[in-house]
């Protein structure tokens, strides 16, 4: 039994989660806060292709990203949001959410591996925030979509209850798989990150510590970098490479599971897609920069 202990403690855990943003997304979309709250700058915001709901999304979103996807999620399900609102918005809504941890996240970098750790926290914030900007221009305006965002359609709504009947299933399998099957990913990248390109024994250790937390890394940054073991530009790479590895199991094992908990599946199947389709170029751009300064002294 102890073999299944985590995976049921994980499913109950992502049950709760969905359940409880499911009711969230519900109450405030009644409460009708994205008119009450945003009235005066929702001109200017639907110019920039940003409706009320998707704004109140993005507001949320700085105390808890889930809560503002859970938002659109009601929204959509009642008619008052496309596809791609959802789409695009459920994406826009994770630099808000790092926003508030970034600072955090900056002291700890700085704190553990100096000016190499600041350089890291750095370009992280400006890859989120550029990705950011791809989700919103992505996201288009659209008059018709921005002014259905304020009347509910006319739709025949299927109702809680039946959309927790349909997505809870599809949560739970993506969340068993993840479970499952990142855990040999890591394992499999790990052991693949050994030889000696471009980073000596100690940059790989760093990356490797990527796919569990960011302070290990970071902790193990600082440590290469006081003996020496590493230049900056090697540990930068490393910490670089280590995060965007991370990128991809995180997102199996955490997001994944809550998209398809409150989204239809074809939608959230888009969802993660989109994830990746915009992440992983970014991260590539930056692991590449990286690279070129000790490409350049081989």
């Amino acid at each position: 039994m102890d073999g299944w202990t985590p995976l049921l403690r994980g499913e109950l855990l992502l049950t709760a989660n969905v359940l409880f943003g499911l009711f969230l997304g519900e109450i405030l979309l009644r409460l009708g806060l994205a008119e009450r709250l945003l009235g005066r700058f929702l001109p200017g915001l639907e110019r920039l292709g940003i409706g009320p709901v998707v704004a109140t999304a993005l507001a949320t979103s700085l105390g808890s990203s889930r809560a503002g996807a859970a938002l659109l999620a009601a929204a959509h399900q009642e008619g008052r949001l496309s596809d791609r609102k959802v789409l695009w918005g459920t994406l826009s809504l994770a630099f808000p959410g790092y926003l508030r941890r970034w600072l955090t996240t900056v002291t700890l970098a700085t704190s553990l591996a100096g000016r190499t750790g600041t350089l890291f926290a750095v370009i992280i914030l400006l890859r989120s925030f550029l990705r950011f900007l791809l989700t919103l221009i992505l996201m288009g305006r659209s008059a018709e979509e921005s002014a259905a965002e304020r009347v509910p359609s006319h739709r025949p709504s299927r109702g809680l209850y039946r959309r927790i009947v349909v997505t809870l299933p599809w949560a739970w399998a993506f969340y068993a798989l993840a479970h499952t099957a990142v855990p040999h990913l890591e394992q499999f990248l790990t052991e693949l990150l050994g030889g000696g390109f471009l980073l000596p024994p100690a940059g790989w250790t760093i990356t490797a510590a990527g796919f569990g937390h960011l302070s290990a890394s970071l902790a193990a940054a600082g440590a290469s970098l006081s003996l020496g073991d590493l230049s900056g530009n090697e540990a930068l790479f490393a910490l670089l490479l280590g995060n965007s590895l991370g990128l991809v199991t995180r997102a199996l094992r955490q997001n994944a599971a809550f998209w398809f908990g409150l989204f239809p599946k074809k939608l959230a199947q888009r969802i993660l897609f989109c994830h990746f389709a915009t992440t992983t170029p970014l991260s590539l751009i930056t692991l590449v920069a990286a690279a070129l300064p000790l490409l350049i002294g081989r």
